[in-house]
Formats: C-alpha cells, sequence, structure tokens
C-alpha cells in the first residue's frame, strides 16, 4: 500500500523554532514543510473559501510531486448541510484551480447531527455537480453513518468513509472504497497555546494504527492526516506513525539542533 502521512494544516505559531527554523518568516513555512512532507490536508478551507492569489502562492510555494487534501467549507457542510450549495461548490472549485493537478482529495466532513438519511439524498445530488478529477471521502460523524444501510450504500457507490480518531465518534473503521482517508484528531483539550510539544504521549495508540494499517490487503492508497490535538504536534504524531510503518524519520529544525548538541 502507497501511505501519504502528513499534518492537518501548517501554519501554527507553536512551530516555529521548533519544526520550523526560528527565524524563518510564517509566508516560508509551506515551502520548509513541503520539503520534509509529501502532503498536507488544508485546514483553513473550511472556515473560509480562500482567495485565488493565496492558492497560486501555496502553489509557487510546494514542489510538483507534492500534493494536497482540502476540507470543504462548512458553509456548505455544516451550515447549509448540503442543501443548496451549487453557487458554494462553484466559487470552491474555482479558487482551487491554481492547484488542481496537486490536489488528491476533498473531504465532506459533516457535522455530527447529520445523519445519513438525512444526507444521502442531498449527497446524490451534491456528486452531480462535482467533477471526477478528485477524491471525496466522506467523515460522517453521526452513529447512523456506521449502519450497514449506510456502509453498503457507500460500498456500492465506491464512496470512502473516512477513518477517524475523534473524541465522542465510535468508528468501526469499515473499508467501503478502493482508498483509505485517515485523519487522527483526538479532542480539542490540548490549547493552541501548547501547540509544538507532546502534552499526551498516545505512542500506544499510534502503534494500534500501524499494525491496522499493515494488515490491511488490496488498498493500493491510504492518506493519513496528523492534528495537533491528537498528542499536541502534529509532525511528531506523522514521524511516529511513519517510523512504526518502516518509513524513514523526517528531520526537522529541534532534531537538527539535538543531533549537532551530541557531538
Amino acid at each position: 500500500m502507497n501511505i501519504k502521512i502528513g499534518c492537518t494544516g501548517w501554519s501554527y505559531q507553536g512551530w516555529s523554532g521548533i519544526f520550523y527554523p526560528k527565524n524563518l518568516k510564517s509566508s516560508e513555512w509551506l515551502k520548509y514543510y513541503s520539503q520534509l512532507f509529501e502532503i498536507t490536508e488544508i485546514n483553513s478551507t473550511f472556515y473560509r473559501i480562500p482567495a485565488q492569489e493565496i492558492v497560486r502562492r501555496w502553489n509557487a510555494d510546494t514542489p510538483r510531486h507534492f500534493r494536497f487534501t482540502a476540507k470543504f467549507p462548512s458553509i456548505i457542510t455544516h451550515e447549509k448541510r448540503l442543501e443548496r450549495v451549487n453557487s458554494e461548490v462553484f466559487s470552491f472549485l474555482a479558487s482551487l484551480s491554481p492547484i488542481h493537478e496537486k490536489i488528491s482529495a476533498l473531504v465532506l466532513q459533516l457535522p455530527p447531527s447529520l445523519t445519513f438519511e438525512e444526507a444521502r439524498p442531498r449527497l446524490e445530488e451534491l456528486f452531480e455537480l462535482l467533477p471526477d478529477d478528485f477524491l471525496y471521502p466522506i467523515e460522517g460523524r453521526h452513529e447512523s453513518w456506521f449502519s450497514d444501510d449506510a456502509i453498503a450504500y457507500l460500498k456500492q457507490h465506491k464512496h470512502c468513509l473516512v477513518w477517524n480518531e475523534v473524541a465522542g465518534v465510535n468508528n468501526p473503521m469499515p473499508i467501503t472504497s478502493d482508498y483509505l482517508y485517515v485523519r487522527l484528531i483526538g479532542d480539542r483539550s490540548i490549547p493552541d497555546s501548547e501547540f509544538g510539544k507532546v502534552v499526551k504521549n498516545k505512542d500506544k495508540l499510534i502503534s494500534n494504527w500501524a499494525k491496522k494499517l499493515q494488515d490491511i490487503k488490496d488498498i493500493p492508497n491510504a492518506m493519513i492526516m496528523t492534528n495537533n490535538h491528537f498528542e499536541g504536534f502534529g509532525p511528531h504524531t506523522a514521524n511516529s506513525l511513519r517510523m512504526q510503518l518502516g518509513m524513514r524519520e523526517l528531520i526537522w529544525e529541534e532534531k537538527k539542533q539535538k543531533t549537532l548538541g551530541s557531538f
């Protein structure tokens, strides 16, 4: 299985001087991030549709092989709950046109109150609008998304049900398509001010995830995104999972300093 591991975003002040070199300007963070990681999930698109000028900069700052995923804006998924969203969908897709060739997936993170039964006809209308250029993993958080009916429907239409580690969601992690999309989110008990260090060590849980992924057969691709709220420091979580899977360790600024200091 080809596994790509990245973080849910890159623009965190707490990473400065730890992941990023201390004097590196925030405008250079994505360029630095993309020299280490090969993928990221754009979390900011959930809060607002980005200006094309910003997206053009994302394209310029990343190498050709780099890949993005992005969350659908909350106005589509949460405020309008997938109803009458044509205008917003077209605006969102148009905004991302500068990185069109670098987008792997657009994530439909749905609110916990949106049931499968309520969302199903709206999703069918939505998928009539969406181009075939990208993957569209669905992160249903209401328990009805894990029912036999929902799983059968997702398998029939080859829609990927996102696997996640999220407080309050009991996800049985069924395979519903020919790829996996995994989000290690945790809870929101770690404040933003503590991002950049491991506040909650979850080595055992990460090891369990690695074993689960290693046991999967006949799925060619997986995208795995780590969030600061999982342990406190998304890059550390990503690196831990990489090494559990036998992938090489990524070395960033803090690790370089420790290596130099060991002589």
